[in-house]
């Protein structure tokens, strides 16, 4: 049996302080997402933890503003 993956793009992983910039939270934010499960992260050695940029994109999803109306 073959198996096609879709083309798509290459997964992205951030560490805690570069997702938590771009996804302005905190670092304890994201720490404790992981801890609860909701956000899936790669544990690498004890300290090094990597986030997949498609799991950020699922857990935080654009909340519509009043610019958002208008434009």
């Amino acid at each position: 049996m073959t198996v096609h993956r879709a083309a798509s793009r290459p997964t992205e992983y951030l560490t805690l302080q570069e997702a938590a910039e771009r996804y302005h939270v905190s670092v304890m934010t994201l720490r404790r997402r992981i801890h609860s499960g909701a956000l899936p992260a790669i544990h690498s050695g004890r300290r090094l933890i990597r986030i997949p940029d498609s799991a950020l994109e699922q857990l935080f999803t654009p909340v519509p503003n009043a610019s958002w109306w208008t434009a």
